[in-house]
């Protein structure tokens, strides 16, 4: 698995180097290549190759009614485990049709919010690939959808941004903070956005080491699956699916610099990708959901940032044109995506 992770994050970098030289054709030919052996990775997978896999072999063997009630299962992995097991398809068709929902809506999204998706899609496989698509495949197919809404919010479009929203509200439940992105538009960011975004950033940090816990103020009818957590913390189980704090994480404290920089040369990368003033607010929406919400629950606080944060795979892309030349933008992007790959499956090797 490992061998043909390398193989495609590798052959994506390759290309990625002469892309705009590519015919379209070509490039939708090799992003059809690519998807197609990350569908069989996520689809042939053992139980025992990635983390929380275990977990869901357990929950699919349970799903023997298409009663969600008493669940706190989302809807759509109750009903697609049901059927999966009333053909004896076992927990791989399971992981088979969840790899076929997200990774082809996922490479729709790239190819419709970048001007350069191979070079985008060699960094999501450095990362969120083995996150979402290995690992939490529920929120693949949220997370994919979300980027869809992106685009067409960006476009203007709300309606069809709100409908992939609700969709994804079917696949995991924290798709609903999806909804915080109609707040925002794509419009040239003046001073006191600037201002705003990097407040974001220091505000978030200074609320996180306060320890502040703001979950007193809610209501206990705030919902089955934040009380679970609550009951985590508070029995000290949630310190073994947290991870490490957000100041120790590479990935996090990679991004933090990422969304720095693209804001400092802001002007120079929204000349060649106009997206840019939409993702940053979304970056600094993940980056607030991460360090407010860490003191409740790091589970939720980092479910809520990753499902944001995957707009970063187009910050990255879009950090190229910060150098001259571009090749040498490409280069760094890639030394760091090889670095976070490398990051990556560590990681979720010593979890198993």
């Amino acid at each position: 698995m490992l061998i043909a992770i390398f193989f495609i994050f590798l052959v994506c970098v390759s290309f990625s180097f002469f892309e705009e030289n590519l015919r379209k054709r070509d490039k939708i030919l090799l992003l059809l290549f690519v998807g197609i052996i990350m569908i069989l990775i996520a689809g042939t997978r053992g139980v025992l190759d990635t983390p929380d896999s275990e977990n869901y072999e357990s929950q699919f063997n349970e799903a023997t009614s298409l009663d969600a009630s008493d669940s706190l299962q989302e809807p759509s992995f109750t009903f697609i485990s049901y059927y999966v097991n009333l053909f004896g398809l076992g927990v791989n068709g399971l992981f088979f049709i969840y790899a076929l929902l997200s990774i082809p809506l996922r490479l729709g999204a790239i190819w419709k919010l970048s001007k350069l998706p191979i070079l985008t899609l060699s960094i999501y496989i450095s990362f969120y690939y083995q996150l979402h698509d290995l690992v939490q495949i529920r929120c693949a197919v949220a997370s994919a959808l979300f980027m869809f809404a992106v685009y067409y919010k960006i476009e203007k479009q709300k309606w069809k941004a709100l409908a992939f929203i609700i969709v994804g509200v079917f696949f995991h439940y924290s798709a609903i903070a999806g909804l915080v992105m109609f707040l925002f538009n794509n419009k040239k960011l003046e001073p006191r956005h600037i201002i705003m975004l990097v407040g974001v950033l220091f505000f978030g940090v200074a609320f996180y080491f306060s320890g502040l816990d703001f979950s007193v103020f809610l209501p206990d009818e705030l919902g089955g699956r934040l009380q679970l957590y609550r009951e985590l913390k508070e029995n000290g189980i949630e310190g073994d699916l947290e991870g490490v704090a957000f100041y120790m994480n590479p990935m996090v404290l990679t991004n933090i610099v990422l969304y720095l920089v693209c804001i400092y040369y802001h002007k120079i990368l929204t000349e060649r990708y106009e997206y840019l003033p939409f993702m940053l607010k979304l970056m600094g929406v993940a980056f607030l959901f991460l360090l407010t919400m860490g003191n409740i629950s790091s589970v939720v606080s980092s479910r809520l940032f990753e499902y944001f944060d995957v707009v970063s795979i187009f910050l990255w892309t879009a950090l190229i044109y910060a150098f001259k030349p571009v090749f040498a933008g490409k280069v760094i992007v890639h030394v760091i995506s090889t670095a976070r790959i490398l990051y990556s499956v560590l990681i979720y090797t010593l979890h198993l």
